[in-house]
């Protein structure tokens, strides 16, 4: 059983796995109880520099950001972090903390909850997706562009201040 989450009544019929959403009487159809999926992002480090990407899309199209995306259904936000940074930008990370847990307001009015790691990489180039990333760069803390997608503002500034919490050993629990 669905409900809205604007107004609380029943969202009637529908199957997402046959992909039709349950109807609210009064808001339509309720996507966003089926796709309000969680993200995950990762704060890459390598020699004291940071590496952002240049997103590519809208919103906030040819700003810098942390590279992450959605959690698939089932999916570890860790696998996901890791699996969103080698589809973005092209290289493999290894994870090493724990940044923090984010709930934030996405441009559609839905709240996403975003879990940001830290990481380290042996890669010097990206091999970035134009789709996703127009360009990539790694910055020195203090050159962080001001030009920052949504809150990745406080992903930084929280992994700059130490807020890291060690992973445990599989990365994963």
């Amino acid at each position: 059983m669905w409900f809205c989450d604007q107004c609380g009544r029943e969202a009637a019929g529908g199957d997402p796995l046959a992909g039709t959403a349950p109807t609210c009487p009064e808001h339509g159809p309720r996507w966003r109880l089926i796709r309000n999926a969680p993200c995950a992002g990762v704060v890459i480090e390598r020699g004291g520099l940071l590496l952002l990407g240049k997103r590519a899309k809208q919103p906030f199209q040819g700003w810098w950001e942390v590279p992450g995306g959605f959690v698939e259904r089932g999916e570890h936000p860790a696998t996901a972090a890791v699996r969103e940074v080698r589809e973005e930008l092209g290289i493999d990370v290894v994870l090493t903390g724990l940044v923090g847990i984010y709930l934030e307001d996405s441009a559609r009015g839905e709240s996403l909850q975003v879990t940001v790691y830290a990481g380290t990489t042996d890669a010097t180039t990206c091999v970035p997706d134009p789709a996703e990333v127009s360009d990539w760069a790694w910055f020195a803390p203090a050159d962080v562009p001001h030009e920052l997608a949504g809150r990745h503002r406080i992903r930084i500034d929280d992994w700059l201040a130490g807020r890291t919490v060690p992973l445990p050993a599989d990365g994963l629990s």
